[in-house]
């Protein structure tokens, strides 16, 4: 399944209420995944994404909406990475950084580098089809760093920006004009920033070798849990309470059934015990929500209200109206 980070949905979220929209719509939008809004290692599936953009286009009749969004995106929403990139000591390394740790954003796409003599092309492609707006958050947000974060700004200029998309009507043009300040071609066969080689070695404000060296390590080691697990994990979550079959998820990450079992026997664990810890981790989030039993035991899929108690008391030692209780002792 492919995702997006619960950072990058939630400053979207943040963004789109500052531009007039009701909370309660985008939270109807987000449907039950809209309580993991909080949780910094959550992945929401990139149709929350793509309708949420959809909804602040025509609600804002806005077809750039995704550029506003990308310039107004902090850089640590980009969690981790965005950590690394403020302390890293040039673009080139945080463009290094970002083809690394792109899929703890987002696994959509690829982020691809390339010089040719003085100029250098950073080219983003979707793995799937998807509507303008990811591009344009994606484009924007990294020339706005660029310009926040360079020492020399006025070094900072574009050769020329290609779009897959088609050409906008005359408000968003004008839009995409005064973010990229130089030709575009809207209709391009990819999606890319042409800019001097040169801008590649531009130092940043904040660089600290130290920091970047113990975030590198710490991000390698998020990384190091294998992706296809992530993947896994988001795809069944986003089916609750509905519980796709060992078949449908080996179809879903392009495995044969037998494949997938022999796949996570190798990580230490079975399709079954990722189910139960999922169950496990989402049932302790909703009754700290006080989300009522009955209603837990319908989100994650169990037949009854007895089975899920009886689950509880073996992930957590105790009844949920106990461990509730025990908890809010221990906050005394």
């Amino acid at each position: 399944m492919y995702y997006v980070s619960s950072q990058i949905i939630r400053a979207l979220v943040q963004f789109l209420i500052a531009q007039g929209i009701a909370p309660a719509s985008l939270d109807a939008l987000l449907a039950t995944r809209a309580r993991y809004l909080n949780e910094s290692r959550y992945r929401f599936p990139i149709e929350d994404y793509e309708q949420l953009m959809r909804y602040a286009e025509k609600s804002l009749h806005c077809d750039h909406i995704g550029l506003k969004f990308g310039q107004s995106l902090k850089t640590q929403s980009w969690g981790l990475l965005g950590h690394i990139a403020l302390v890293s000591d040039s673009l080139a390394k945080v463009l290094l950084h970002a083809q690394k740790l792109n899929t703890t954003v987002r696994n959509i796409g690829a982020i691809t580098l390339r010089s040719d003599n003085s100029l250098s092309y950073l080219t983003w492609q979707p793995s799937i089809k998807i509507a303008h707006h990811m591009v344009d958050e994606l484009f924007s947000s990294w020339l706005s760093f660029a310009k926040h974060c360079c020492y020399n700004t006025t070094e900072l200029a574009l050769e020329k920006v290609q779009l897959t998309r088609a050409e906008p009507n005359p408000t968003s043009l004008r839009a995409y004009k005064t973010v990229f300040n130089c030709p575009i071609e809207f209709s391009a066969s990819h999606n890319c920033l042409c800019f001097k080689s040169s801008l590649l070695t531009s130092p940043l404000h904040s660089a600290n070798k130290e920091i970047e060296y113990l975030l590198a390590a710490q991000a390698s080691t998020l990384v190091s849990e294998q992706d296809e697990i992530n993947q896994l994990k988001a795809f069944i979550t986003a089916h609750l309470p509905q519980v796709p079959s060992i078949e449908q998820a080996a179809c879903h990450l392009g495995f044969k059934k037998r494949s997938l079992q022999r796949y996570l026997r190798s990580q230490n664990c079975s399709y079954s015990q990722l189910i139960d810890e999922l169950r496990k981790y989402h049932a302790k989030l909703m009754l700290q929500q006080k989300v009522t039993l009955l209603e837990i035991t319908n989100r994650l899929g169990f037949c009854e209200q007895s089975a899920f108690q009886r689950a509880f008391k073996r992930w957590y030692g105790c009844p949920p109206k106990k461990f509730l209780a025990l908890k809010a002792f221990k906050q005394q």
